[in-house]
């Protein structure tokens, strides 16, 4: 038997960032992942889909020059989906590099621990079993099913939607989160009619109110429609068509992609192994240091709940394993402080608390918002569509939440969550200098509308 200090299940953003972190620190450590290193985010959500994103994108600024759309076809789908493959295999690739600079071993099955007095025993077959004093599960989620029916060659999940085996002329899609907008973007800019649903009157319900409704207005004029408080009665496939009845009207499609949420990737026998606690949601109940109810079992990302982010479950990681090597508690991760982004056209970023939240607890705040249409580099970029609005303690000055749309903003928001980390106040926003011509300076616009000191707007 081969023992280990630390055993992970699952190779995902949460998983092999645990791995790296325990080896760094001195643990003997393995790894089991029965598919590819770096999870659904990096084989098949987060890089691929921003690939997609790119390609998507670039469709819609050659449009811009004037390209004929025989020139714009030039740009197959399948060229497309090749390179957002080649995207994730390279970082695959580079994954798994790590995992043998950092001493870590890894083994391509399925794991199900067992316990063994003060340790957790796995078989690995061919007669050979695995120790391991701590256990993380790091196994993700699944996307969730629409009235139980199952994913096939028209009706897709997120995976699915990713390599297709045709655009569809027409399109649905169920679910106006994060992932929905996402493939709202990328089918509408390669020719698809697209048609999302949402159950809420809003889209994007989880942020900003003026974040939400100025993503309907922009996604609009690009020709992508929206069905809100939809619920939606009956899905019929016949042949390769598909047939959506809901609030007594109906409508058809060639493909349809469901994207209202995922369950944890837990199985049974584990649960039943060592009796783990859940909450109300179906994720496991873990502490502030990602333990579960069984001593020296672990869970992080996905499977312990929202947000369901590649940073959070990473951040959790390196948590996890310092609390193992410590035994001192660490901080509580503030979900306020986790940043949101979609890469949708145009880009949406969110951190901290909203406009209706604050209203909702009575906080009093100072609310500034600055249009990319006034911004230098927005200008000389085609691209002025949004804006940065920021959400200020109206007695302390302290950022409560800032919330985007417009040209990269998911780059510009790691701005905002520096500032929270350290307590930055409007002051520290204000005697900034930010460069010129950049995006970033409609961050220092935003702030100063919010204290009355508008320059630029």
């Amino acid at each position: 038997m081969d023992n280990f200090d630390i055993a992970i299940v699952g190779g995902g953003p949460g998983g092999y960032v645990a791995a790296i972190k325990a080896s760094q620190l001195g643990y003997s450590v393995c790894l089991f992942e029965e598919d590819k290193l770096g999870g659904v985010c990096l084989n098949w959500g987060c890089i691929p889909t921003k690939s997609l994103l790119h390609s998507a994108e670039f469709i819609e600024k050659s449009k811009n020059y004037g390209l004929s759309e025989v020139s714009l076809k030039k740009m197959t789908l399948d060229m497309i989906v090749q390179k957002s493959r080649q995207a994730s295999e390279n970082l695959s690739k580079g994954v798994t590099s790590l995992m043998k600079k950092n001493k870590i071993e890894v083994f391509n099955v399925r794991a199900v621990p067992k316990k063994s007095n003060d340790n957790f025993i796995f078989d690995i077959g061919d007669s050979k079993n695995i120790s391991s004093k701590y256990c993380i599960l790091a196994t993700g989620c699944s996307p969730r099913k629409l009235m139980d029916i199952d994913f096939d060659e028209n009706i897709w999940s997120s995976k699915e939607a990713m390599i297709p085996k045709f655009l569809p002329k027409d399109l649905i899609i169920v679910g106006s989160g994060a992932i929905g907008i996402e493939y709202a973007s990328i089918y509408n800019a390669l020719g698809s009619n697209v048609t999302v649903f949402e159950t809420q009157d809003r889209i994007l319900p989880q942020f900003d109110k003026d974040i939400s409704t100025e993503a309907k207005k922009i996604f609009e004029k690009k020709g992508i429609k929206f069905e809100l408080n939809a619920t939606i009665e009956k899905i019929n496939k016949k042949n390769k068509s598909i047939t959506v009845n809901y609030n007594n009207k109906e409508i058809t499609s060639e493909a349809l992609i469901v994207s209202i949420g995922v369950v944890p990737n837990i199985s049974k026998d584990i649960t039943d192994e060592f009796s783990l606690n859940f909450d109300k949601s179906g994720y496991l109940e873990t502490t502030n240091e990602s333990m579960t109810n069984y001593n020296n079992l672990f869970a992080i990302g996905d499977i312990s709940g929202g947000p369901w982010l590649a940073h959070k479950a990473s951040h959790e990681a390196i948590n996890c394993i310092n609390f193992i090597k410590t035994k001192k508690n660490t901080h509580k991760i503030l979900e306020n402080n986790i940043p949101g982004c979609i890469y949708s056209i145009p880009q949406i970023a969110s951190i901290g608390f909203t406009e209706e939240q604050l209203i909702s607890k009575k906080i009093k705040f100072k609310k500034g918002n600055f249009p990319f249409m006034a911004n230098g580099k927005s200008q000389t970029i085609n691209n002025i569509h949004g804006f940065v609005k920021t959400l200020f303690d109206a007695k302390t000055g302290e950022l409560l939440g800032a919330h985007l749309i417009g040209p990269d903003v998911t780059e510009l928001l790691s701005t905002f969550g520096i500032a929270m980390t350290a307590e930055a106040t409007e002051e520290d926003f204000i005697n900034t200098i930010f460069a010129h011509p950049t995006l970033s300076e409609a961050i220092h616009e935003s702030v100063l509308s919010a204290f009355d000191k508008p320059i630029h707007f």
